[in-house]
């Protein structure tokens, strides 16, 4: 048997290493789409939650960690059945975010809800 280098053997390393590199991608899309990031990082959103929903509603809601399990945070607002953070989920000129509602989330024409689960939704925010 012989180890030469045939236009064959580098044809398949070539495919072999294209394979390689899309199913790295795939598997790295995977592991930084938000329903996973949401997934790894729920206890610690939870934690916040029962924080949050025991303030006094007439005082600020407590400050935000820098980070939240998987995701950056900003800012937190408060809603009427819960609240609003933003986090750097999304296009970095928008500005996107996670709510907690115990209701469903108010209506208005700057803000776009997608329930994720529970008392969970997704928040773009025009």
């Amino acid at each position: 048997m012989s180890s030469k280098i045939t236009r064959r053997r580098i044809v398949f390393a070539v495919l072999g290493g294209i394979v390689i590199l899309i199913m790295a991608a795939l598997a790295g899309a995977w592991y930084y789409s938000f329903d996973a990031r949401f997934q790894r990082s729920k206890t610690a959103f939870e934690a916040y939650a029962t924080q949050a929903m025991a303030s006094d509603p007439s005082k600020p809601l407590p400050i935000l960690p820098p980070r939240l399990g998987d995701f950056q945070t900003g800012d937190v607002e408060r809603l009427p059945h819960g609240f609003l953070l933003f986090c750097d989920y999304g296009h970095f000129l928008d500005a996107n975010g996670v709510a907690y509602s115990t209701e469903p989330p108010p209506d208005n024409e700057h803000d776009f809800f997608t329930h994720i689960e529970g008392n969970w939704y997704k928040i773009w925010r025009n």
